[in-house]
């Protein structure tokens, strides 16, 4: 028997996650830095030096859009690349200063975007959603893994 939501959770989910993009989005605007930029000065800051190669891991991005991302978050004085300790090719890529500063003030405008985000949302449903969100994810995976 076919569940009425099969061909809808797909397109759900990525409207879903467009919409949240979007807001987020707006939240980071004044700050002139976008979500995907605030991503990576984040990762960055909780794991210290990475590789391009495993920030494009990290983040799920392909390594051109990382590049992107990199070159313009280096030319706003946010990132640093330095050669890489044990690999000639690659670059060892860390966050600066300004960067330090500028999480320290842009986190109280995601952290009140995403509370806006869950208004009228209480903790069990966001808690079953949450364990519906990972197992539809191990569900695509293992079907991504099984071609």
């Amino acid at each position: 028997m076919e569940n009425k939501h099969n061909s809808l959770i797909g397109f759900l989910v990525y409207d879903a996650q467009r919409c949240i993009f979007r807001s987020l989005e707006t939240a980071l605007k004044p700050y002139d830095i976008t979500p995907g930029q605030w991503n990576l000065i984040n990762q960055l800051e909780r794991a210290g030096e990475l590789s391009q190669k495993e920030l494009a891991q990290i983040t799920r991005k392909e390594q051109a859009t990382i590049t992107r991302y990199l070159d313009t978050l280096e030319r706003k004085g946010l990132i640093v690349r330095n050669k890489h300790k044990s690999d000639r090719r690659a670059h060892a890529i860390s966050i600066t200063d300004k960067a330090r500063e500028l999480i320290r003030v842009v986190q109280p405008a995601t952290l009140d975007r995403a509370n806006q985000l869950i208004e009228g949302i209480d903790q069990r449903e966001l808690d079953t959603f949450v364990d519906v969100l990972a197992r539809l994810k191990a569900n695509a995976e293992r079907i991504v893994d099984g071609d």
